[in-house]
């Protein structure tokens, strides 16, 4: 991603988090479950999709490992495939769909293939990554989609096609993207049917891969959360704004420490996940959020790969650094082995776990956390009775 203040990556840490995925990628289904009073629900993931949630955006970030080839005028360099193979596709390894709709006569379509779509980087991020479904909206197939059948609505040459009409809800401009997410078999829809229309250029596509592969939809809206992209990558005043925070590293926070006089707020967090650098680059020194936070919480920036040993509550904890896992006892621990990114864990004053939240928190939402636990309102209520009544 070419977003002043994002990193390139290291091409040689990405193939050894390449390597992790698909170690871990054998094997059975994996269930984890989050406990927390936030999301009181089972995510059933594979391994892989696990490890891609770790990894996600990794390559659309860096810009590495793209080749200099030459772009398809029609197809750019993603590599399309039928919307009906992308759904069987997620059965089997789950994936976010992403759905450009088009017609033969749409200019800003074709000039959409040419250049959001050419950009090798961007392109090779979305084959990885993604389900792409490129859709003639004026199409004769028939389709089938999430158990419904779907014509094209008569036989003239423009005639809009069902599907078009009913996903892009009547509002028939294109392009038009859908990004769709988190498959819920029991429901028969996606979690997350986010339609973007008109022509998405670079900087506008970005944030939207982003809120979508990294899961941000689960705690925020799209809109507050590309306003915080716009603010992490590219506001000048940024950096100025910042110093007032002040991070300690774990061992400054942890090692041979038994308490504190404040709570503990812990970000788990790595630079190339990119909802981690929008949520520690605004969502801490937001006014609403750093005035109360300052005066009750440590801030503890946690990279799971940090390498130090950490002597804490008795117990040396370390990073096994291991192919299998490369990250540390303690940042697991305070994830409730459960390693999402980014992940908060606070802790009380005696440096006991009271929660991990996991995905990105809009300063809004951080907040109410912040204070539900902060003020111990956690001990005499809980967090739907609070969040309920609460303007905090």
């Amino acid at each position: 991603m070419n977003c002043s203040g994002v990193k390139r990556c290291d091409c040689t840490r990405f193939g050894d988090l390449m390597i992790l995925a698909l170690s871990l990628s054998k094997g059975d289904g994996l269930v984890m479950v989050v406990h927390n009073k936030f999301h009181l629900e089972k995510l059933v993931l594979v391994r892989l999709r696990f490890i891609i949630s770790i990894l996600t955006f990794l390559l659309l970030s860096a810009g590495c490992m793209a080749q200099a080839v030459t772009a398809d005028p029609v197809n750019g360099l993603v590599k399309w495939i039928p919307l009906e193979k992308a759904m069987e596709l997620n059965k089997k390894t789950p994936k976010p769909i992403l759905l450009d709709f088009y017609t033969d006569w749409c200019g800003w379509c074709k000039h959409m293939m040419k250049t959001t779509y050419s950009e090798p980087d961007l392109a090779q991020y979305i084959n990885n990554y993604f389900y792409p479904v490129k859709f003639n909206a004026e199409g004769k197939d028939t389709i089938e989609f999430l158990g419904k059948t779907y014509k094209p609505t008569s036989a003239a040459p423009k005639a809009p096609h069902e599907l078009a009409v009913k996903l892009l809800n009547g509002s028939l401009s294109y392009p038009s993207t859908i990004f769709m997410n988190g498959y819920d078999a029991e429901k028969n829809e996606f979690r997350l049917n986010m339609l973007a229309a008109g022509y998405l250029d670079r900087q506008k596509i970005e944030p939207m891969l982003v809120f979508t592969l990294e899961n941000v939809f689960r705690n925020s809206e799209y809109n507050e959360f590309a306003a915080r992209f716009e603010e992490a990558f590219r506001d000048s005043t940024l950096e100025k704004r910042s110093e007032k925070l002040k991070w300690l590293t774990p061992k400054e926070a942890f090692h041979n420490v038994t308490s504190s006089k404040k709570k503990t707020l812990v970000l788990i967090n790595t630079d190339w996940c990119n909802s981690c650098r929008v949520m520690k680059r605004t969502s801490f020194i937001d006014d609403a959020v750093f005035g109360y936070a300052d005066t009750t919480y440590r801030f503890v920036d946690f990279n799971p790969e940090y390498r130090d040993s950490i002597n804490f509550q008795g117990q040396l904890l370390i990073n096994p650094a291991q192919p299998q896992m490369p990250f540390h006892q303690l940042a697991m621990a305070l994830a409730k082995n459960n390693m999402v990114l980014p992940t908060v864990a606070l802790l009380d004053e005696n440096n006991q776990l009271l929660d991990a939240i996991p995905f990105y928190l809009s300063p809004a939402v951080l907040r109410k956390i912040l204070y539900y636990y902060g003020e111990d309102i956690y001990k005499t209520k809980s967090w739907n009775e609070y969040s309920v009544t609460s303007d905090k």
